[in-house]
Order: C-alpha cells, then structure tokens, then sequence
C-alpha cells in the first residue's frame, strides 16, 4: 500500500463514518416523538458526524496535495463553528419549542424549563 492509498482509506472511513452518523441521526429524528427528542438525537449528527466528514476531507486533500497550513486552519475553523453554532442552536431551538407549547410525550422527564413559568 503507497502512502496515498492509506489517506485514501482513512479518509473514505472517516468521511463514511460520520455520513453514517448523520444517517442514523436522521433515521432516530423519524422515530422521535417530539421536538425536544428531535433536538437531542441531531445534536450527535452535528457534534460529530460533520466533524468527522470535516476530518476525512481534510486527510483526503493532505494525501492529495500534500500538508498545507492554510487547510489545517480551515478545517480547524470549520470544526468550531460547527460545534461552538451547534450547541448553542440546538439549546435555543428546543427552548423556543417548548415556551411554544408545542406538545411533549409524557416520558420528557424533568422538565426544568417549567419551574420558569
């Protein structure tokens, strides 16, 4: 095996590691029974499976072009935006959800955001 053939590996399991966890996320989004459930399971597809994809590009393009410092800084940049933009979107919107009224299953349990009304 040459050396581009072991960033082609590492890059295609990374980059399929983490479809593969944007997939099972999407699947568990179908199955959920309300929006903060919805909420919780998309947090695993944005907290790590783009992260992984974002990884697996980055080794791709390192065996292909060779280490640029300039593509580290990218990648790095784009990781924190997608989990610093993540988190926080996931608790504002599950907040919105539930100060919306939106219906929840009886099984959400505690609900702390009750205690603020």
């Amino acid at each position: 095996m040459t050396g581009f053939e072991v960033y082609e590996l590492v890059s295609a399991v990374l980059i399929l590691g983490g479809t593969l966890l944007v997939l099972l996320s999407t699947v568990a989004m179908l199955r959920a029974k309300d929006a903060l459930q919805m909420m919780n399971v998309f947090s695993s597809a944005t907290g790590m499976g783009l992260p992984l994809t974002v990884i697996g590009v980055f080794v791709h393009l390192t065996g292909r072009d060779g280490f640029e410092w300039w593509t580290l800084l990218v990648s790095l940049m784009t990781i924190a935006a997608l989990v610093i933009v993540s988190s926080m979107a996931s608790n504002t919107l599950a907040r919105a959800a539930y100060q919306s009224g939106a219906p929840l299953d009886p099984a959400t349990h505690p609900q702390d955001l009750a205690s603020e009304d």
